[in-house]
């Protein structure tokens, strides 16, 4: 297992990432296709089932080799980090699916997503067409 003073390569070190809930709904399509329309911010489901969005930016106290000038003294975050969620020390792909542009969402979405939200839109439809006032 490599530990974060044994990395080259500062994986954690290069991004932020903040949960988000999982998109329901169109809206929620709408929103992760602008959010990968900015530089440097990718939407993607884990290998945990949550969706994360991503936002590529290194950290201003790595030097030139990647390494952490405040090692020492760094964010409780940073020593907090579990060296087994570290996607150096994973195996395979650290996420189930990914989007880092807004044509990827909408083939996914056109796909994948849009057949279910119209399949259920129907049974709604039909739960209310046949709904009968009871006596």
């Amino acid at each position: 297992m490599i530990t974060c003073d044994q990395c080259k390569e500062s994986k954690c070190c290069k991004d932020v990432t903040v949960e988000i809930d999982e998109p329901t709904d169109f809206e929620d399509w709408d929103e992760i296709r602008w959010m990968v329309a900015h530089q440097n911010v990718a939407v993607y489901l884990d290998n945990d089932d949550d969706w994360v969005v991503e936002f590529r930016t290194p950290c201003s106290k790595l030097n030139k080799d990647g390494k952490c000038k405040i090692y020492n003294k760094k964010p409780k975050t940073c020593s907090e980090h579990e060296l087994d969620s570290c996607v150096m020390n994973g195996e395979g792909e650290p996420e189930k699916l990914r989007f880092d542009t807004v044509e990827q969402v909408e083939e996914y979405f056109e796909r994948k997503i849009k057949p279910k939200l119209i399949k259920n839109f129907k049974k709604d439809m039909d739960e209310i067409g046949n709904y009968k006032w009871t006596e």
